[in-house]
């Protein structure tokens, strides 16, 4: 528009000279070159602005990169990547029975090793919420290894009945694995169950609650496992008098100063009979006790997991950076045995929820738990707009504490050893199948960290 109006204000200009008819003839010659040489100039400049133009128009530029915080989160999805089954179980000759995840049987895979007889008995067991069949293994009398496959049902149940071809149970079963010696110290060993299997779980938290951070998901990594040991069945339940848990640092790529705590909030403080600190590794100085935070439930300071770090030389964060990894021999370890003054029904103590892995900020006592997890003496803040409400209408919502308004969460929970992302990685690139799975509310997708698609250039693998 502004070449267009430029012509309009030198065509004037060009006024007739009335005097000589030479002149005029050659001036009329000089204008006729002179215009058809704007002509060509202003077609010129018209064509390069119109390339101009292709050249920076936004709808043929490359998309914006999507990251997590951009996602479009369904209403009432949890997050939720484990889900407990409500099975039950009988045998016509009692037996011990081994459940596993996979058709193999493989023993990271094992979530159980429990006694079963004639009795039908209700059998609760932690399952990735991917799992529609659950595999059983146990002896034949002849001594040889019976494999049967159990549908898992849309409800999560199960039903298994064992026929008469099982070996007799045996007093031999071992499975506490506290120390070197566990293996003369039986009585204990009578089953167990695993949360979330026989190895590790993850949790990936980010850290800039009530802010939204990057999404990364490597502000603070830890493993976990949980084993709940001692297994007998009273009025056809299983309930379990040992607890068996283990922590392990795998990544701090957060800037906040946060230490790791753990509630277990089926059990209070006067229902344990002891603690112990059996095996710690990589642990500076060495402990031989946890401190116990002062609450009706049990709550376990696991804040030396984080102390006197050996961070990599010219690394600025922990395990986060591809050019200054941590040898997985050398990630710290705690590991410690609860002893119940009284047997619990293990389904009572078994949901992801009652299992509270949370951090706390050194500092300022910010606490950051799982999604629908009320804090424990941090004060919420309430009325802050880019949360889901707590309150509405005067009632409490439980389940929307530590959520966003889009629905975000600050800490994940997946039910395996999953890579988290190396610093600055778009999560969504690192896993293929995360973006899928947290838009279709948990229906797709729901083995993502642990499928062939993931950019493993992105990732940490410990």
């Amino acid at each position: 528009m502004q070449l267009y109006l430029l012509y309009l204000q030198i065509i004037p200009t060009f006024v007739p000279i009335k005097s000589n008819p030479i002149i005029n003839k050659t001036s009329t010659a000089v204008m006729k070159k002179k215009t058809i040489l704007f002509a060509s100039c202003l077609f010129g400049v018209f064509a390069f602005s119109s390339c101009e133009k292709n050249l920076y128009d936004e709808s043929k530029q490359p998309e914006k990169e999507i990251q997590v915080k951009d996602l479009d989160i369904p209403a009432g999805f949890q997050w939720k990547l484990t889900q407990v089954a409500a099975g039950t179980v009988a045998a016509t000759t009692p037996t011990m029975v081994s459940f596993f995840l996979d058709e193999a049987c493989s023993k990271e895979e094992k979530i159980a090793d429990i006694p079963v007889d004639t009795e039908i008995s209700s059998l609760p067991l932690s399952i990735p919420t991917y799992v529609n069949t659950l595999y059983a293994q146990y002896k034949t009398s002849t001594n040889e290894t019976k494999k049967v496959a159990i549908p898992v049902n849309a409800d999560r149940s199960f039903s298994l009945n064992i026929a008469n071809d099982a070996k007799s149970k045996s007093n031999t079963t071992r499975s506490i694995t506290r120390g070197h010696d566990i293996e003369d110290d039986i009585q204990l060993a009578k089953g167990v169950i695993f949360h979330p299997k026989d190895g590790w779980g993850t949790i990936m938290f980010e850290d800039q609650f009530p802010s939204l951070g990057d999404y990364d998901f490597n502000d603070f990594v830890v493993n976990y496992k949980v084993q709940f040991q001692g297994i007998k069945k009273v009025d056809k339940k299983y309930t379990a008098q040992y607890i068996q848990i283990g922590l392990r640092l795998k990544a701090i790529g957060g800037i906040f100063p946060y230490s790791p705590y753990l509630r277990l909030k089926e059990i209070d403080s006067d229902e344990v009979e002891s603690i112990e600190v059996y095996e710690t590794k990589n642990v500076i100085p060495a402990i031989d006790g946890v401190d116990l935070v002062p609450n009706k439930h049990l709550i376990i300071d696991y804040s030396p997991l984080i102390k006197n770090l050996a961070k990599p030389a010219g690394s600025q964060y922990y395990n986060t950076e591809k050019n200054a990894l941590v040898a997985t021999s050398d990630l710290p370890e705690i590991n410690i045995l609860i002893t119940l003054k009284k047997r619990k029904e293990v389904k009572e103590i078994l949901e992801g929820d009652e299992f509270d892995l949370y951090l706390k900020r050194n500092d300022s006592g910010t606490e950051i738990h799982m999604n629908g997890i009320e804090p424990i003496t941090y004060q919420y803040p309430f009325n802050d707009k880019n949360l889901l409400p707590v309150y509405t209408n005067g009632d409490e919502e439980d389940d929307n504490y530590y959520f966003s308004a889009g629905r975000l969460i600050w800490g994940l929970r997946v039910p395996g050893n999953a890579a988290h992302a190396i610093e600055k990685a778009n999560f969504l690139e690192a896993y293929k199948g995360f973006a899928k799975w947290a838009q279709s509310s948990g229906k797709n997708e729901q083995n993502w960290y642990n499928q062939g698609n993931a950019d493993k250039s992105l990732l940490i693998h410990n």
